[in-house]
Formats: structure tokens, sequence, C-alpha cells
């Protein structure tokens, strides 16, 4: 029974902690050397970081500004004809190339003769509040005149409210390209008519809807899906170009969801030759600590984050003196024992 118990303390659950140090792969090194823990540590290397975004290209807006100058106003219109050209390019926070669009939708609408798509692009434009781009100039008055009267007409009408909602907490809300506005749950009053929005977090994919925006009440709720590891780098590397510390909590869940580790351990130099650390579990920093032994601040780390407790010798353990006490009613023997060189004798006497 003694070599039972034995056997069942040795093969409990091992947990696995990986250990990053950006800018400093020493440490991790030496966090690696630490001896006497009941897990297991890594130390995996960062995954490449993608692009934030994918730029929207202006080719087909010099396209069609080519056709409207030779007067072919159909091909014109068939280099703009589809929405997403604009949504996407409000998607990628081109504001510019958004408004270069749509006015030159106007324009070739106006030299096709369709007046009601030609007042619908131009009301867009001045619903998206954009301003108009240096293009207008080399336009017909015809089509700054037309501008000018659709945006005075959506000026004229009351603003509209929006209510977006997420389940991802202090998730961001952008507007037709626009960063910042607010967090969920956001109301936002805007223009009657079609408006991107965006809702962005650390960690997450960020996720646009098109949204058409015509009488109150309307509401719209974005999920986002967990990033990929190359959007996660590229979100933190953008973080610490801002001047984000490497072993602050948003730090520590990005590299989490980068690395895919519920449980890691940043490391980082600190002041007069210290080290700096912070356990994160599940993306959540539990422990930060500081001190000039890189094994010693890990195990403090992983003590107080409560991933495993120091060792409890055996003959401390009431099981074990359960199944010693069961060894001795079954035999009738006195046992001696020696356990983390602390001698402990126990004698049981048995009636007649």
């Amino acid at each position: 029974m003694l070599a039972l118990l034995v056997a069942l303390t040795l093969t409990a659950d091992t947990p696995s902690v990986a250990v990053v140090s950006p800018g400093a792969p020493s440490l991790a090194a030496k966090a690696l050397e630490t001896g006497g823990l009941p897990l297991v540590l890594t130390s995996p290397s960062l995954p490449p970081a993608g692009p934030l975004s994918t730029p929207a290209p202006d080719s087909l807006v010099s396209t069609a500004r080519a056709a409207w100058v030779q007067a072919d106003f159909q091909r014109c219109l068939a280099s703009l004809a589809d929405d997403a050209l604009v949504s996407r390019a409000l998607e990628q926070r081109d504001l510019t190339l958004a408004a270069r669009t749509l006015v030159w939708r106007v324009a070739c609408r106006l030299g096709a003769r369709q007046e009601g798509g030609a007042r619908r692009d131009a009301e867009w434009l001045a619903a998206l509040r954009l301003p108009l781009p240096p293009d207008v100039g080399a336009m017909t008055p015809e089509v700054e005149t037309l501008l000018t009267a659709a945006a005075r007409t959506i000026d004229a009408e009351p603003l509209v409210p929006l209510v977006v909602q997420s389940p991802i907490a202090g998730a961001a809300v952008a507007f037709d390209g626009r960063p910042g506005a607010c967090i969920v749950p956001c109301r936002m009053e805007l223009r009657r008519g079609v408006h991107v929005v965006e809702v962005s977090a650390d960690g997450y994919s960020p996720r646009t809807a098109v949204v058409s925006v015509a009488a109150p009440g309307a509401e719209t709720s974005l999920a986002l899906e967990v990033a990929e590891p190359a959007l996660a780098m590229a979100q933190w590397a953008a973080r610490q170009a801002a001047g984000d510390e490497v072993d602050s909590g948003r730090s520590a869940r990005l590299l989490s969801t980068a690395l895919r580790a519920p449980r890691l351990l940043v490391l980082t130099t600190g002041d007069g030759g210290l080290v700096r650390g912070a356990l994160a579990i599940d993306g959540v920093v539990l422990a930060r600590g500081e001190r000039d032994d890189v094994p010693a601040l890990v195990k403090d780390l992983l003590v107080r984050g409560k991933v495993f407790e120091p060792s409890v010798p055996l003959w401390k353990r009431w099981p074990f003196w359960l199944a010693v006490g069961a060894a001795v009613v079954a035999t009738g023997v006195t046992t001696g024992v020696v356990l983390a060189n602390r001698p402990v004798t126990t004698r049981v006497e048995l009636n007649p």
C-alpha cells in the first residue's frame, strides 16, 4: 500500500509553462535551468508577425478616370460598380480612396445619364462625411453641383442612433474607417445612409459589417474570433511600438494568444541588473516579481500564481500515515521510516 501511495504521488498531472523573453533570449534559457519543479518549462519561438491589414488597391479608380476622360462611361462604371470597393477602402481606413471611388462613380453615372444612381452615390459620400478629393477639380461643374446639393440634403436630416454590441468586453468600435469612436456597448448617432462598422479587440480578428441606418432603433452585434498567431504578433508589435511594456497585462495576453499558451511566463530586464517577470494564466496576469536570480524568480512566480505548491514531505501528509496504519494493523509490527532526512518512528501495540 505504501508503494501504491508513492506511485500515485509521482504520477500526478504535470502542467506545462511556456517561457518567453522577447529581446533577451538568455533569460528564457536561464529559466529552463530551474530545477526541482513538478512541471515542464518550454521556450517556444515567437511566430512571425503578419500584416495588420492589406492596403486596398486604387488601380480601379485610375482605370475609371481614364475611361471617363475618353467618354467611355460604361467602362468607367464597370470598373467601380461593386459597392464593396467603398466598404473595403473604409475597412482599411483609407478615407481618400473611399471618397475617390464614390466621386468618380458620380461622375461616370452623370456622364451615362444615370441621375438617380449619381444622387445615391453623392448622398452616400455625404453620409460618410468624407472630404472631396482633389480629383473633383478635373470633373465637370455638374458633378460638384450634385455633390454640394446631396451634402445639404443629408445635413438637414436628423441624425439616426445606432447601437453596436459584441460579447467581447471592452472591444473598440470604429465607424466608416475612423477608429476610437467608443467601446461596446456603443451608441452612436449617424447620418442616414450606409455605414461600415468595425469591432476590434487585442487578441481577436477585427470584424466589419455594412449597416444601413434609416430609422431609430437600429442595432448590430458582432462576435469576434481569436486572432491567428501572425495577427496576434502584429498586434503585439504595434503595442510595443506604442510604448507598451513587455511584461504588461496586454502584452502577456497577446503573447499567450500568439503562442496558444494557456500558461505563460514573460521575463524582461529591469533596473539595476534585476529581472522582471509576469505569470499569465489564460491571458490574465496572476503574479509579478523582480529579482536578481532567474530560477528563484521563476519559482516565486509559479508558487504565487498557484501553478504548483512547494513540496510537502511525504511523512507530513495524512494519506501516508493512513497507509502506514493500515499496514501495521494488517501485520502487527513496529514500523520505522525515514523520509526527507527526518526520522519518524511509529509504534502500535495490539491487544492480545
